[in-house]
């Protein structure tokens, strides 16, 4: 670029401490996209004041918290929340970046500046591309989608953990289907972190201009010592569905017929956790729970093996590409896997149902040479493809050629003409820019 870009980033979560695969995404993006301007964030929380901003300041020129209204976590609250929600056909996401003083705040944020790019973080927040449109007319904008929300919501329809959610679950799935079909075809560009993803995308809006642009991670220089009794490992916040519906199948299911054949085997699960598990990890003294932080290679260091059971899920999963990235062989199940370019064996080791799931971590456990094999084979893929540095690269070329489009001679319409009383540039942003 010859020139130094404006941009603003809106985030519906605020991007550190880096504890989950969404904040990461959304700050390396933002450190990548320092690079070319200064970046202006817009982003949301409970409490502002509370949220860590340091990091942040760090690669961002402006910084707005927009303070949410405040959810009771209690029971009743909750049902009364998403019963409303589901009556209504809103997604719960969707629902709580839609209340008009968040909006209105949006708005006063977009009047601070012009910008040239525009990326709104999450299809959740996807209604607030009319308002960028409105306040800022001459950006291009950019819907990072993280996953298929739509997706995963039809997975907890088809799938739910008690039979009394389908009904809810239906509701929030049509509510994010209708989203996507609407909003996707009205970004500049879209960007999916799978070619998986871009199938999905490309089957809900044909029209909408897909870029592909994958989750990342650092690889370490040096790998770790694995401990003896070896640790098998789990990572993710327990709060996110998935990952409690995947841990939960793997501790019901698999664990136990893992310790029956292998008695010092031990399991750490790093990642904010529920009661449930605390509850669980209290009567196994073999079941580590370390919670939630920022730094992961002390722990990720020691394990032997990352397991990724999960059930359900749409994007691609950090953990897995966290494991490579520190050296560690992955036993996932397809849907944990999906997305990513690793054929079975190449990185990772498939395993769907819980007799095989605990049968190729037993084998797996006994075979260091193949361990070391799938691990070698993880981070070879984490340093060709899946850097931030190489992701970095794929995000700037993206906006690189969006913004060219604009600075390319333009053909001459057909019909328009020197007197045809029309001009090119009178054409709408989105006819300007339809491939």
């Amino acid at each position: 670029m010859n020139r130094t870009i404006r941009l603003a980033v809106i985030s519906p979560e605020f991007p550190a401490p880096l504890t989950s695969g969404g904040r990461k995404r959304t700050f390396h993006l933002l450190r990548a996209l320092a690079r070319v301007g200064p970046v202006d964030l817009i982003t949301f929380s409970e409490r502002p004041e509370a949220e860590p901003t340091s990091l942040v300041h760090a690669v961002c020129q402006r910084l707005d918290v927009i303070r949410l209204p405040t959810h009771s976590p209690k029971l009743l609250p909750f049902l009364r929340r998403n019963l409303r929600r589901a009556a209504q056909g809103v997604n719960p996401l969707i629902d709580r970046f839609s209340a008009d003083a968040v909006r209105d705040a949006v708005e006063r944020d977009l009047q601070h500046q012009a910008y040239d790019v525009i990326i709104l973080e999450h299809s959740w927040i996807a209604h607030y591309i009319p308002i960028a449109r409105r306040w800022q007319p001459h950006a291009k904008i950019i819907l990072d989608c993280h996953n298929i929300e739509s997706d995963l919501w039809r997975q907890y329809y088809e799938r739910p953990r008690k039979f009394w959610h389908k009904p809810a679950a239906y509701r929030f799935w049509r509510s994010a289907l209708e989203q996507e079909r609407v909003y996707l075809p009205q970004a500049d560009q879209v960007w999916v972190v799978s070619e998986t993803d871009a199938r999905r995308a490309r089957a809900l809006a044909p029209s909408a201009r897909l870029r592909v642009i994958p989750n990342g991670t650092t690889p370490v220089e040096v790998w770790g010592q694995p401990a003896h009794p070896p640790i098998i490992g789990f990572l993710g916040s327990l709060m996110y569905p998935p990952n409690e519906s995947g841990l939960r199948f793997f501790l019901d299911h698999i664990w136990p017929r893992i310790r029956e054949a292998t008695p010092d085997v031990r399991m750490m699960v790093i990642g904010r956790p529920t009661p449930a598990l605390l509850r669980r990890a209290r009567a196994d003294e073999r079941l580590l729970v370390v919670g939630e932080v920022t730094d992961i290679t002390p722990y990720l260091q020691q394990w032997t093996l990352m397991v990724v059971p999960l059930l359900h899920g749409s994007g691609t999963r950090m953990k897995i590409l966290d494991a490579w990235a520190h050296g560690i062989a992955v036993v996932s199940t397809s849907r944990g896997a999906e997305g990513l370019r690793a054929a079975p064996g190449e990185g990772l080791w498939i395993a769907d149902s819980p007799q095989e799931f605990a049968e190729a971590v037993l084998h797996l456990l006994r075979d260091e040479a193949e361990r070391l094999r799938l691990a070698r084979r993880g981070y070879e893929l984490v340093r060709r493809f899946y850097s931030w540095d190489v992701i970095a690269e794929r995000a700037l070329d993206a906006i690189t050629s969006l913004l060219a489009e604009d600075a390319a001679p333009p053909e001459k319409p057909l019909g328009v003409g020197r007197n045809s009383g029309v001009r090119a540039d009178d054409r709408s942003p989105n006819e300007a820019s339809s491939e």
